[in-house]
């Protein structure tokens, strides 16, 4: 049994050492949408705990997206509805937008502590090749994101 395992292992090996790196849509010639993913995080808060940020990674394959546009809101329920206590927006463009694979770019937002229940919203768009797509995430909620955790 064991003398079968070595030569598969090996093949596996290979295999995946060679040409991780999907190339997108590099040809010039190419129709089809360049391909983005976004995720959005809910609020963390940074190590001293002064302040939490809502983040929001992406990656578009290569060469990048024509435009990406970003618009990331932190957001705080009052009662049943929910109210932007921050915003930022984000337009990239081109290499702005590649990441290599498995990594991601990331733009946040941020509040200095304060208590409440707060979460993360993103919209966004993207253009390549005269194709538009966008999508609107939202992260799960978080109370009082800058309170110390029970256990750690």
């Amino acid at each position: 049994m064991r003398k079968a395992t070595i030569p598969v292992i090996l093949m596996l090996l290979t295999a995946l050492s060679a040409g991780c790196e999907p190339r997108g849509n590099d040809d010039g010639q190419q129709s089809k949408p360049v391909h983005c993913t976004v995720i959005v995080d809910g609020p963390k808060a940074d190590e001293k705990r002064a302040n939490f940020a809502g983040r929001v990674r992406y990656r578009c394959a290569t060469p990048g997206a024509e435009k990406l546009t970003i618009k990331i809101r932190l957001e705080k329920q009052d009662g049943e509805k929910w109210r932007s206590v921050a915003t930022a927006t984000h337009t990239l463009k081109g290499k702005q937008t590649y990441a290599a694979e498995l990594k991601y770019n990331a733009k946040t937002v941020s509040l200095s502590c304060r208590s409440g229940t707060y979460r993360t919203v993103v919209d966004w768009s993207r253009t390549s090749r005269k194709d538009t797509e966008g999508d609107n995430l939202i992260s799960g909620s978080v109370k009082d994101p800058c309170r110390p955790p029970l256990f750690g």
